[in-house]
């Protein structure tokens, strides 16, 4: 990798196979990055093995380099915070953790995923420009160990809520240092008319009446120049003006710490990135050369990297879908796109691009890769070389993948986020599990309709089940059953006279059978049960299956308006069922009654097919739907 060991291999826009030879291909491949005859290895994992289990898009973490990076920037710089944005993952979080760096998080949503993942309050910092009274109570009542205040306004407001508490909130004050940085223009943040931090020209003002604050404990300055920064020359002018400034307010604040900022740029296709060590050495001496001629005591360097620990970690895989010529160039689709990485159309973010798969004998072309979004801007990278074979199902790798490539995934056109796996020494981890159609209809909440009557079928009754329908049950229920996709049994387990006995007290005040009957025949059953603590007893829960043949005809419309009928005679106000999450029509039907998702239990059914996740739904009833 750049910055962590000496690499003279340029970056390329895809990089070239030696014959029968593995090979590290270098920046901007992870450092445990191999091609080889059979493909792309990483951390000892082949990409094609890692394609196969746990699909495309993939985003594949080298878990060793970023244990690495981790533990460089810790021995590099006396403090420093990972900007959580970067990748929010909780594998990651604990994982820098353990490595020894602190946390930054812009928002209380990153605070929240911090703490989840493991991180002691003090060794949290919350920053952003535009922090809500919660967010500020948040970092107060939990004890950030640092809250970084945009001005004057946040810090009142962050004052009265930690005298509240009875304690002083230390802080970094946010200035604009006022210097351009060659990067682009929507990620530079220290140049003058930025939305973030305190001018600095008002910074001497700001920083006298911090000091007046009972619930303040002003520690020191932050600024921060941009992201993907190529340059040292920028940090050593960052030094210059913040020294400067604490030699001017040295009345008010002496500074225990410097917050330089993050931003370190990494290699992607032509840019190459800084070698941190060198980076390290210079600003810190600057620091110290700068403290000592203004006559100040040297503060503790802080920094806060995101993309130099994330982004060169990661890769993301994808499977070629079709491909054709328009207009002389050749188009190559695959499998996701601006859904999973936005940044080639946001900021026209360039990536180096290999083929992952098996050596082909053959020549290359030049082609464009495009995403699967309906977006003609949705294209991934232009000029790569590809196999002029390139087919269906082919595997293709984007490296330096890792930063705000997941944290800035959406689900546009109903495309669920990729899955995240890390390698490390021939074994694969699941960090984050694919986001499939079930994941993406959770935050639906449609309000309980208040007269769930619906028309029955004609020819079909709907009733209470008696015990002479326990042998066509058994029958209707067999088929059920053999159709091993909706339903957690796999075989019918009961014999026509277990199912008699039930049918003889189908419908009281603790649970309900009732089935559909069709010329004297059970095409469909629910079953409600409620639940027996009396803190739940207004609570029940719900299976239902219908026959094939008469699936989207109604019956199972009349069967859920029928069980509804039932709780709310009994005093029932809440149902819950769970669906399998390919069970897209049962979903449907329990949508139209009210029923919202209220969580996932994950490979809760084990079944001779593999494992399977469950849905959790459920429905108000009662009197107030609030």
């Amino acid at each position: 990798m750049d910055d962590l060991r000496s690499a003279s291999g340029r970056a390329s826009r895809g990089p070239e196979h030696i014959e029968g030879i593995a090979r590290r291909p270098g920046p901007p491949w992870p450092e445990n990055a191999d091609l080889t005859a059979d493909g792309l290895m990483i951390g000892g994992v082949s990409a094609s093995a890692l394609a196969d289990r746990y699909g495309t898009p993939l985003l594949v973490v080298d878990e060793g380099e970023l244990r690495a990076r981790s533990r460089m920037i810790a021995s590099l710089f006396p403090m420093a915070f990972y900007a959580v944005k970067a990748f929010t993952a909780h594998s990651v979080l604990r994982i820098v953790i353990e490595e020894g760096l602190d946390l930054l998080a812009a928002t209380g949503g990153e605070v929240e995923a911090c703490l989840r993942a493991g991180a002691h309050p003090s060794h949290v910092v919350l920053h952003g420009n535009n922090k809500s009274d919660q967010e500020l109570a948040l970092a107060v009542r939990v004890r950030l160990g640092l809250v970084i205040a945009d001005g004057l306004d946040e810090l009142t407001r962050l004052s009265a809520l930690a005298e509240t508490a009875g304690i002083r909130q230390r802080v970094l004050l946010r200035v604009v240092p006022g210097i351009e940085v060659q990067t682009h223009a929507a990620i530079a943040t220290g140049h003058e008319g930025t939305k973030f931090g305190t001018p600095l020209a008002e910074a001497p003002t700001v920083v006298a009446a911090a000091a007046l604050l009972p619930g303040i404990e002003l520690a020191g300055l932050h600024a921060h120049l941009g992201s993907q920064i190529l340059d040292v020359e920028p940090y050593l002018l960052e030094v210059d003006t913040l020294v400067d400034l604490l030699g001017r307010v040295r009345a008010d604040l002496t500074a225990e710490i410097l917050d330089v900022g993050g931003g370190f740029g990494i290699s992607y296709t032509d840019e190459r990135g800084l070698p941190l060590a060198e980076v390290a050495s210079a600003i810190l001496e600057r620091l110290s050369v700068r403290s000592a001629v203004a006559g100040l005591p040297v503060p503790t360097l802080a920094v806060e990297p995101g993309r130099t620990l994330v982004g060169p970690a990661a890769v993301t895989l994808y499977r070629v879908g079709g491909h054709k010529s328009v207009v002389g160039t050749t188009i190559v689709a695959v499998d996701g796109g601006m859904s999973d990485n936005i940044r080639p159309m946001l900021y026209g973010a360039q990536y180096a691009v290999a083929f992952a798969g098996p050596q082909r004998p053959g020549g290359v072309e030049r082609c464009t890769v495009v995403g699967r979004h309906c977006e003609t801007g949705d294209t991934l990278a232009a000029g790569v070389d590809l196999p002029s074979d390139i087919r269906r199902g082919d595997l293709l790798a984007f490296a330096a993948t890792g930063a705000y490539t997941y944290s800035l995934a959406s689900a546009y056109n109903r495309v669920g986020r990729p899955a995240v796996v890390a390698v490390r020494d021939g074994i694969s981890t699941e960090w984050l599990r694919r986001e499939d159609e079930g994941d993406l209809d959770r935050l639906e909440a449609v309000a309980h309709p208040r007269n769930p009557n619906a028309p029955v079928p004609s020819g079909v009754t709907i009733r209470p089940a008696r015990p002479r329908d326990a042998r066509s049950f058994v029958s209707f229920w067999r088929e059920i059953v053999a159709e091993g996709r909706y339903i957690r049994s796999e075989r019918v387990a009961h014999p026509v006279r277990v199912y008699r006995r039930r049918f003889r007290r189908p419908w009281h005040d603790r649970s309900a059978q009732i089935v559909a009957i069709r010329d004297g025949e059970v095409v469909g059953h629910l079953y409600i049960q409620r639940e027996g603590h009396p803190v739940t007893r207004h609570v029940a829960t719900l299976g239902i299956s219908v026959a094939a043949t008469e699936r989207g005809k109604g019956v199972g419309t009349a069967l859920m308006a029928e069980s509804i009928r039932w709780a709310r005679r009994v005093g029932v106000e809440k149902i819950v069922l769970s669906v399998y999450p390919h069970n897209t029509a049962a979903v449907a039907l329990y949508r139209k009654f009210g029923f919202v998702d209220e969580g996932r239990l994950q490979r809760h059914s084990r079944k001779s097919s593999g494992y399977e996740d469950e849905i959790l739904m459920a429905t108000w009833i009662g009197g107030n739907a609030s």
